[in-house]
């Protein structure tokens, strides 16, 4: 069973909760980069790795991807998107798991990732957590509104248990973690990937629709 934290900034009808306790250093006031303390070329090759992750599942589930973008910035300026996204498109239809670890695999991607590498600690698996607060919310409120139920962290309520979700999450992408690598190196090159390249790079190549059709975005 997943154990939760709330975090100190969250309301008192909206929680956040993370499956990390809040670092000392975020409660002191640094930032989520800060908190991740990764240098340039690091933290380029882990956020390209969670936009790796989002849509390898996407292709894999039959949701078109349109577009994958990487900011130069890496996100550091304000500006509309975040520090990239992936775009899709076209019309489809999946089951509502599907589409939940769709949105999980961004950041169970990371956390996979830098325990591979050596670089994990409760910290950064922190950080990259909170870093995907879009993705949840997104989640949750397509659960609500498609499927009339909620989103929940913890036992024993009713809904769709966010750690059951993390797990289906965890068990698409090692199936397609070599193909996942490879984009996310593509992604970090480029910068900008077409859907039809990305698909190319991930040979998951019958899924990808043209540039024009984008309907929708996962983040």
């Amino acid at each position: 069973m997943t154990a939760w934290y709330v975090n100190s900034d969250g309301a008192l009808d909206h929680p956040v909760f993370t499956r990390h306790p809040e670092p000392e250093a975020w409660l002191a006031g640094a930032s989520l980069y800060e908190c991740l303390d990764f240098p340039d070329a690091t933290l380029r090759r882990a956020i390209a790795v969670h936009e790796a992750g989002h849509a390898v599942l996407a292709m894999a589930f039959g949701i078109p991807v349109v577009e994958i973008h990487l900011r130069e910035d890496l996100g550091r300026i304000s500006g509309e998107g975040g520090a990239a996204w992936v775009k899709t498109g076209g019309t489809w239809s999946v089951s509502y798991m599907r589409y939940a670890a769709m949105c999980a695999a961004g950041e169970r991607a990371q956390d996979r990732w830098m325990r591979e590498r050596g670089l994990w600690t409760a910290q950064r698996a922190w950080a990259v957590e909170r870093a995907a607060g879009d993705d949840r919310a997104n989640l949750a409120e397509t659960l609500r509104t498609a499927c009339s139920t909620d989103l929940h962290f913890g036992a024993n309520r009713r809904g769709v248990q966010y750690g059951t979700v993390q797990a289906v999450a965890d068990s698409a992408l090692s199936h397609l973690w070599d193909r996942l690598l490879r984009l996310a190196e593509a992604i970090d090159h480029h910068g900008h990937l077409t859907g039809r390249e990305a698909a190319r790079h991930a040979d998951l190549s019958y899924v990808a629709v043209p540039y024009t059709e984008i309907e929708g975005v996962a983040a």
